[in-house]
């Protein structure tokens, strides 16, 4: 008996795949209808790229940039890791984006789906404060701008604006920001992808127009 036979009598692995490989892809699913997919798979690459990151990561003000430059040029693939990483978030923004304009264009947010929408416009919302809490990271002169920038941004919400600036400038630490990019945000990201990944497989993928 093989590895893989052995794996499969005890887990059922290679009966599940060829499950789904027996699933009938509709006629009118173009390259566009990936960009989902895509992006989750980006997203999993930030992932496998960010663990590595967390062993030589110090979110301290006096050490972040430091420990970014050790990673980058003194650990073997650091420069690797953390270029993917950077560059992912960049181009996850952009899959999302064209992910939601193509669920837009066929109004695949029109009854049953509008938890779908919900759900994945709330996700896009969250990769953004990923995008923002990581570019805060280094603690160099763009991070400072970057913070700089979101809260003066933030400062002009109506009503709600003024509090949260306050807030934001109150209570920002380099530590508190770490924590929010590698746990809360990751936290919320799982719960809500197991709920689109949910609604998707109830409604299925949207008919042509």
């Amino acid at each position: 008996m093989s590895i893989g036979e052995w794996l499969d009598e005890r887990t059922g692995f290679k009966k599940y795949w060829e499950t789904k490989k027996k699933l009938l892809i509709p006629d009118h699913v173009t390259f566009f209808y990936c960009f989902g997919g895509i992006s989750f798979s980006i997203l999993v690459l930030q992932l496998l790229t960010g663990l590595p990151m967390l062993f030589f990561y110090i979110p301290r003000p006096e050490e972040a940039f430091n420990s970014i430059l050790y990673l980058s040029n003194e650990v073997p693939l650091g420069w690797l890791m953390r270029n993917m990483h950077r560059w992912g978030a960049t181009i996850i923004i952009a899959t999302l984006m064209t992910h939601m304009a193509n669920v837009f264009y066929h109004k695949a947010f029109r009854r049953p789906r509008e938890f779908n929408w919900l759900s994945g416009f709330t996700m896009l919302l969250i990769v953004l404060l990923f995008s923002l809490s990581g570019s805060i990271l280094p603690w160099n002169w763009r991070s400072y701008w970057v913070l700089a920038i979101l809260v003066d941004y933030v400062a002009t919400f109506p009503v709600i604006g003024d509090a949260v600036k306050w807030m934001m400038l109150e209570y920002f630490t380099i530590s508190r920001s770490f924590v929010i990019h590698i746990f809360i945000l990751p936290l919320l990201s799982t719960l809500l992808l197991a709920f689109h990944f949910r609604m998707v497989k109830r409604h299925g993928i949207s008919g042509p127009l």
